[in-house]
């Protein structure tokens, strides 16, 4: 009898254990964080590499059955089931989980004319070294794109040869490249077009990259249905990715509005997933579908973000400067040598000077830029701040009053408490 119930007892953890660690996994896949590999991202032959699921073993036990099905396109977006040119490729990966789950992966792959063999990392980190004869790039772009290469070594990209899914972006990006390009630029890199490639095969796949969003109504929005409203983006940081919008609440502006803050705008925030992360043209597109649910004033579209998201309001802005009437990075990066198209957008920088994460001089050598390129930004540093400068930043009332005050293609407004007014 005891040992029935012993039984009894160990059978029922077992499931229970069984079925907690199924959540966790479908949790963890869904936030990307289980990923698909192939055992090559760079190959020569005119056979795909194979793919696996990392974990499948413990994936399949507690999932099964779990069903993974691979289409392969090549760089003009045709599906094939071999790769018969040197170039991009791109493998869209369906993950079919128990209880009609499905996640999707999305994969680029490199296929070279020709067997080569990379360094085992003990030659200099230069073009030569690193990207041997053979990768077919034009010589004339490896030459003019040397810096973005030499940025990929340094950061690593390219270490694992052909099992680095980076080097196959970037080898893709770099054969897409005319030789007579200049040397690329965050917006016009490898990784950039790579990930235009992949939003522009998304959309014709019906796949198309949507951020579930929040949506905060000013007070008085129902009272006059004429009325249009400015509205404010707000990009969270890589903290709030994920697929629970209420990890968006948590801080920054839409933890503001959770708190009761109240803004005479139309507020919305989306969340990114961990695979995705902050795409322009996504971002473009939301702004449109907002516009179109809501009476939004297309004069008076803002965007600020922190962190992560502060990087993707320079970023957002630097490819579509038409759109914005004001832009407030906060704790985020770009790039100087862009600068020149945001010049004529109001724009307030905030950034802590003791930031570990982003160093101050990431976002003074933006603003900097765009005040060589004739524009006219504001820049609050904060002498204490760490990088959640941003609690001091939504602090600033003047943020506010100045933000709301700029309209899209006229002067800039000055409010009292900006730096310069």
């Amino acid at each position: 009898m005891r040992s029935g119930i012993v039984g009894f007892i160990l059978g029922a953890t077992v499931v229970v254990l069984a079925i907690a660690l199924a959540q966790i996994l479908v949790i963890g896949i869904s936030s990307g964080r289980l990923n698909y590999r192939f055992n090559q991202y760079v190959f020569s032959d005119t056979e795909f590499p194979w793919g696996y699921l990392e974990q499948g073993r413990v994936v399949r036990t507690a999932l099964f059955p779990v069903r993974i099905t691979t289409t392969f396109y090549d760089a003009q977006y045709h599906e094939v089931t071999r790769a018969e040119k040197p170039g991009r490729y791109g493998a869209v990966v369906r993950i079919g989980l128990n209880g009609g789950v499905t996640e999707w992966r999305f994969i680029t792959l490199y296929r070279t004319p020709g067997k080569i063999f990379f360094s085992d990392g003990s030659s200099p980190m230069t073009v030569s070294a690193q990207l041997p004869p053979g990768t077919g790039i034009d010589p004339v772009v490896l030459q003019n794109q040397a810096p973005q290469i030499n940025e990929a070594v340094r950061d690593g990209f390219c270490g694992d040869g052909d099992n680095s899914p980076d080097l196959a972006v970037l080898l893709a990006g770099l054969s897409e490249t005319s030789p007579g390009e200049p040397a690329a630029i965050d917006r016009t890199n490898a990784l950039a077009r790579d990930v235009n490639w992949w939003f522009v095969l998304r959309q014709r796949l019906g796949l198309p990259l949507k951020y579930r969003h929040l949506v905060d109504l000013p007070d008085g929005y129902d009272a006059d249905p004429g009325k249009r409203w400015p509205l404010i983006l707000y990009l969270h940081g890589a903290g709030q990715m994920g697929d629970d919008l209420g990890m968006v609440r948590k801080s920054g502006l839409a933890g503001l509005v959770a708190g009761g803050r109240k803004f005479p705008a139309i507020v919305v925030s989306p969340q990114c997933s961990w695979q995705d992360a902050w795409v322009p043209q996504a971002l473009s597109q939301l702004l449109d579908e907002v516009s179109a649910q809501y009476r939004v004033d297309p004069d008076r579209i803002y965007v600020t973000g922190i962190s992560a998201g502060g990087d993707a309001t320079w970023g957002l802005a630097l490819a579509y400067p038409e759109r914005f009437a004001a832009i407030a990075p906060i704790a985020g990066e770009s790039d100087p040598m862009d600068a020149g198209r945001i010049k004529d957008i109001p724009t307030w920088a905030f950034q802590g000077e003791k930031d570990e994460v982003d160093p101050a001089s990431s976002t003074i050598d933006m603003v900097e830029a765009v005040r060589r390129a004739g524009g006219h930004p504001h820049l609050t540093l904060f002498p204490n701040g760490g990088h959640d400068s941003w609690d001091q930043a939504y602090a600033t009332e003047a943020l506010y009053t100045w933000l709301l005050a700029q309209k899209r293609g006229a002067p800039e407004v000055m409010a009292p408490g900006v730096p310069g007014a």
